[in-house]
């Protein structure tokens, strides 16, 4: 039976090839990394590496092992990061995950409510893109997190703050008037907002697009609806943006039309683990429920 040391020995030795580099990622002397090497080979009863010229070449068996190694010191390495979290957090803010749209926007606006009804309230933004958002969600530095569209999961408390819808946003320049048809912008440059499209509306853009066989012009290509938003300021280029988002669109650079052919909803959640012990993290959630 191998302690997590020496498997983590093991994984640094192995991707390395070296004894010497090993011990200087794990900040402990070169002999000690020699002598773990061999109670392990002793202990598991067969070699591990073989030596030629100054580099190690790992055996069949160590390749073997070297993936549940991997999936070994990842642990430990989230542990820690985890363990370190709970000592530098400060249970004094309220830490909100959100996205850099809802940051800029949205979530100043609930904040500064709050401050005026509880004026001791501190809190702590956490800007993170809707797909990191989802996983980070569980970790130990966010209490609540503000995205879009955040699907029910029995181990958090989930509530919607804001309904809306997006729009077409397109350049002075091409002339689009309150209300389209997306038959009637098919050839105009169009700005794709890559990887959050599904997350931001309840249903895909992208797919619908697709299954209507809309043939658009797709000449750029954006993870973000403000970046989306500044480049068809400065003038060029169209997309689809949700109604939050356009709040900021200069009208005298831009021109907002309505969809005729769907409405492409989105909402807003805020999303809590259930039974958090902190106080005034529960009570900023009611606060968001009322």
């Amino acid at each position: 039976m191998l302690s997590s040391k020496q498997i983590e020995i093991f994984y640094q030795v192995y991707k390395n090839n070296s004894v010497t580099t090993a011990a200087q990622m794990l900040s402990i002397s070169q002999p000690s990394v020699s002598k773990t090497l061999k109670i392990i080979e002793k202990n598991i009863g067969y070699k591990l590496f073989l030596r030629k010229g100054k580099k190690l070449v790992p055996t069949d068996e160590a390749d073997a092992l070297f993936e549940h190694a991997s999936i070994v010191t990842n642990q430990i390495k989230n542990f820690n990061y985890i363990a370190n979290t709970y000592k530098a957090r400060s249970s004094d803010f309220i830490n909100i995950g959100t996205t850099p749209s809802l940051a800029d926007s949205f979530v100043p606006k609930i904040i500064k409510k709050y401050k005026d009804l509880h004026e001791n309230a501190k809190f702590n933004i956490i800007n993170l893109n809707s797909i990191d958002l989802i996983e980070d969600r569980y970790k130990p530095d966010i209490d609540i997190t503000i995205c879009f569209n955040a699907k029910d999961d029995s181990n958090f408390n989930n509530i919607i703050l804001k309904t809306g819808i997006h729009k077409l946003v397109s350049a002075k320049k091409y002339n689009i008037g309150k209300k389209i048809s997306l038959k009637e912008i098919e050839q105009l440059p169009y700005i794709e907002i890559t990887n959050l499209l599904s997350v931001y509306t309840k249903s895909s853009i992208m797919s619908y697009l697709i299954n209507n066989n809309f043939d658009m012009n797709f000449y750029l290509k954006t993870d973000s609806y403000n970046s989306a938003l500044s480049i068809i300021s400065e003038g060029t280029g169209i997309a689809i943006i949700d109604d939050n988002t356009i709040q900021k669109a200069n009208l005298e650079k831009v021109n907002i039309s309505n969809i005729n052919d769907a409405k492409f909803e989105y909402q807003v959640n805020a999303v809590m683990k259930k039974n958090l012990p902190n106080t005034d993290v529960c009570n900023f959630f009611s606060y968001l429920s009322q």
